[in-house]
């Protein structure tokens, strides 16, 4: 039982120096990045953003937390509607330019702490709303970051989660993600869509919509931007997508138009909430497929 012991302390130590490291690389990534990923389009989509408060049903009464918020654009969009807002996240920088754009912006119902999504230091059922955009796929295990969400949404709350999503061919998948990891050292891996259905299942949560959108790069230059890969990495980057234009090989869409090599991402955006006994199908609720507009 003794040697049992040690033997699972060595694992969670393991574990956690695993995932400081994973921290560690987040922080020096997003703090060299963060001005060059605040600029992307996606990242400052207001008008998408706005759909998405409707899309998770966000009230004005609501207090919402925003876990690994970066640099928080779909943060202050939900401040400008909900009574008290949160932005969460493990890079100073990205809370630096937070708390800059909401002053600027004169909101006065939104904070941002800083720390690891793992560990959210908020009371169990403090949030109405718990958003988390883009993050997932950065995460060593995202399971138990989905697990605190729900700890510290309120009994009749709703998450909003969105991420990239890879194919559901694994091969395709692998190639996928060596793309992403080449680009970005943080990333750990894209979900396929069953992969993220089979999370709320481990969760307890139920899936009340979802909806799918393209996001079309106008060169994969423009999409290098965000992460600034070594030019080896770059390159090799370039040579994957390439080998890609003739045989799907990672389900990203890539072609060849106007002389630029292009690609696109599919994002899912999921609306799941604790699940409640069968016996309240009021409350329960039924899975919607939601177009999203624009």
């Amino acid at each position: 039982m003794n040697e049992q012991n040690e033997q699972n302390e060595q694992n969670e130590q393991n574990e956690q120096n695993e995932q400081n490291e994973q921290l560690a690389r987040i922080r020096w990534q997003f703090t060299r990045q963060a001005e060059a990923y605040a600029r992307m389009r996606q990242a400052t989509d207001e008008a998408a953003f706005r759909r998405l408060i409707t899309f998770c049903d966000a009230q004005p009464e609501h207090a919402v937390l925003d876990v690994a918020c970066g640099p928080a654009f779909m943060t202050l969009v939900f401040a400008a509607h909900c009574r008290a807002v949160t932005g969460f996240d493990a890079t100073d920088r990205f809370l630096a330019l937070a708390r800059a754009e909401a002053a600027r912006r004169g909101l006065a119902n939104v904070q941002f702490d800083l720390g690891d999504a793992e560990h959210l230091p908020y009371p169990d059922g403090s949030f109405d709303r718990v958003l988390c955009r883009a993050a997932l796929h950065h995460l060593l295990h995202p399971a138990r970051v989905l697990a605190e969400m729900k700890r510290v949404l309120r009994p009749a709350g709703r998450m909003l989660v969105l991420d990239m999503l890879t194919a559901d061919d694994d091969g395709r998948a692998a190639y996928h993600n060596r793309i992403e990891r080449l680009c970005d050292p943080t990333h750990t891996r894209a979900l396929a869509a069953r992969e993220f259905d089979a999370l709320y299942r481990d969760c307890d949560l139920q899936l009340l919509a979802r909806t799918r959108q393209t996001i079309d790069y106008h060169s994969v230059d423009e999409w290098l931007e965000h992460g600034d890969p070594w030019p080896a990495a770059a390159s090799a980057i370039v040579a994957l997508m390439e080998a890609s234009l003739n045989r799907d090989r990672c389900g990203l869409n890539v072609r060849r138009e106007d002389g630029r090599l292009r690609f696109s991402h599919t994002v899912v955006a999921d609306v799941p909430q604790a699940c409640v006994p069968a016996e309240n199908p009021v409350q329960a609720g039924v899975l919607r497929h939601v177009p999203m507009a624009g």
